[in-house]
């Protein structure tokens, strides 16, 4: 079943349902201070806290559809290129968070039907 997140969404909730919908896999965002944000406004909130549609000055994409047989890379760059927001994809192999070539490669759907005990066996 596909993930659909909007723009009124903010940062921490988009984080909270894409780990529900694909246990096993941590979504961040590390920013860096080059992304192409409109942070002038002034947020109600904490900025983890205040809706993605804040964050740009022009109109962007309302929704993004994460599908199952997306990989992790596909998300971080379906994240990148239509809202902008740099986003890393973790999965939780043997009690760590660890992102490298082969995690990157493998399709979501691989984390939500295993026990992901190390990537080898999921790939």
């Amino acid at each position: 079943m596909p993930l659909i997140l909007h723009t009124y969404s903010h940062l921490q909730e988009i984080q909270s349902e894409f780990t529900k919908n694909f246990p096993g896999l941590k979504l961040d965002f590390i920013f860096h201070g080059d992304e192409k944000l409109n942070l002038s406004i002034p947020l109600d909130h904490s900025f983890s806290h205040s809706p993605i549609k804040y964050f740009f000055s022009g109109s962007v994409l309302g929704e993004l559809v994460v599908d199952e047989s997306m990989t992790t890379k596909e998300v971080e760059d379906l994240f990148e290129n239509y809202w902008h927001l740099p986003a890393r994809v973790y999965a939780n192999i043997d009690g760590y968070w660890q992102k490298n070539k082969k995690t990157e490669d493998t399709r979501l759907k691989e984390y939500i039907t295993t026990g992901i005990k190390s990537i080898e066996q999921v790939i």
